[in-house]
């Protein structure tokens, strides 16, 4: 596989397109993402926002352009004309270090939260059952879930289901963590629970791309702040300049719709 020289970014998207039929989803998206840095993307709905994470991961390969992750190019090195076989495993071992964090839960119903946790470090990275339970079991107590290991998902709270899903994505000690609107299917009095445990890997120098319309964790926690609109990024910058003083007329105008809805 092609590796990029030492010191380049976490996460580099060069300019990436996806079009569904007749919608231009992403229009040469280009981003980077250091280590350790927590980038906040907001925008309206269909703006390219989520498009841009699903094609981060390749669960939907963009059209054109290139995504790399911890040096390595996602699909290898096109000069290798590597066969389709070979192409997906590498897809597969690309895809194994960035945690995915989606809207809904997508736990399977029928495992208990711990073979939530520890079916894919077994069956990917080739872990023994008593390693990836030890981990799992220290992920759990992260979330504040140490009680939970037996409980189904159907047993479980919206929030409580969402911070399985973090630790189950964190099981598989990923480089990167891509968060789709975590908090917009939670009840209200539940958004602070997955927050927190956000903040925490926030903290702990976890790189991290959230999609989000929570403007004060934006505000917060994230070190910059992208935004979308019609499949191109438009504004970037640190959070409390673009939150307060937006430079472009696409993002005032989004914000002050935002500020008239919570009003």
């Amino acid at each position: 596989m092609t590796t990029a020289s030492t010191g380049d970014p976490m996460v580099r998207a060069v300019d990436l397109h996806k079009r569904f039929g007749p919608v231009t989803a992403l229009d040469g998206v280009s981003l980077d993402v250091a280590a350790g840095e927590v980038v906040a993307i907001i925008g309206a709905s269909g703006s390219g926002k989520s498009t841009l994470l699903s094609c981060l991961n390749h669960l939907s390969p963009p059209d054109k352009g290139e995504v790399w992750v911890g040096g390595k190019r996602a699909g290898g090195d096109p000069a290798a004309r590597l066969s389709r076989r070979a192409v997906e495993a590498d897809l597969r071992r690309f895809r194994a270090d960035i945690g995915m964090v989606f809207q809904h839960f997508n736990l399977f119903p029928h495992f208990s939260v711990l073979q939530n946790l520890i079916e894919a470090p077994m069956a990917v990275r080739g872990r023994s059952r008593a390693e990836a339970t030890e981990h799992a079991r220290a992920l759990l107590a992260q979330v504040g879930l140490a009680d939970k290991e037996k409980a189904f998902p159907a047993e479980l709270s919206g929030g409580q289901q969402q911070r399985v899903a973090i630790a189950r994505a964190l099981a598989m000690k990923p480089a990167v963590m891509l968060f789709d609107e975590p908090t917009s299917a939670l009840d209200p009095e539940l958004v602070d629970e997955v927050l927190r445990v956000m903040r925490d890997l926030a903290r702990q120098g976890m790189t991290m791309l959230v999609v989000t319309h929570e403007m004060s964790f934006a505000e917060d926690v994230a070190d910059r702040l992208v935004f979308f609109d019609r499949g191109r990024i438009v504004e970037s910058g640190p959070p409390r300049e673009i939150l307060r003083t937006p430079q472009h007329e696409r993002t005032r105008s989004f914000l002050q719709r935002l500020l008239r809805r919570g009003a």
